[in-house]
């Protein structure tokens, strides 16, 4: 995942932009709101970046969401032109990262592969606990009767303490 200081990042890039650039007249920038990135999501993102007190306009919140989408359909359709150079039918991290150089995002790399290796890690460690728990040496019947029973003598103990 790509971190948010890298998208909060590009915010000057983009009010210069659009400083620099007259308004457009009642154009809609993201059409195909199937790709545009969760609203509610952005939002909290922004309020738990700024500081308190400040707020942002409701056109800002808009053009920021809009910046952000483009900026994630052009990372991700980089990385799908990068993959399928390569005949590959999976977009990997690499390829993202690929994508971000290719593209001139060279100042997100360190973190999003600091990233990339934390999400590794995690990946990592959830498929050792899932072969850890298949590893039991009991079906999942099993496992539940057991739980069962231990349940059941907990249950009696606690009944004989209370007497």
């Amino acid at each position: 995942s790509l971190p948010l200081t890298a998208l909060f990042s590009l915010v000057p890039l983009i009010l210069k932009y659009y400083s620099d650039t007259p308004p457009p007249e009642n154009k809609v920038i993201m059409e195909n709101d199937d790709q545009a990135l969760p609203k509610a999501t952005i939002n909290k993102m922004i309020s738990d970046i700024i500081p308190e007190g400040l707020r942002l306009s409701n056109d800002l919140r808009e053009l920021f969401l809009e910046s952000c989408t483009e900026f994630v359909l052009s990372i991700s359709s980089e990385a799908t032109d990068i993959s399928t150079k390569e005949n590959k039918t999976t977009i990997t991290p690499e390829h993202v990262i690929s994508a971000l150089k290719k593209l001139g995002f060279d100042d997100f790399i360190d973190e999003c592969t600091k990233e990339m290796e934390i999400e590794k890690d995690v990946a990592k460690d959830k498929r050792i606990e899932k072969k850890k728990k298949k590893d039991m040496g009991m079906s999942a019947e099993e496992a539940m009767a057991l739980q069962a029973k231990m349940f059941a003598e907990a249950k009696a103990r606690m009944a004989g303490q209370q007497a």
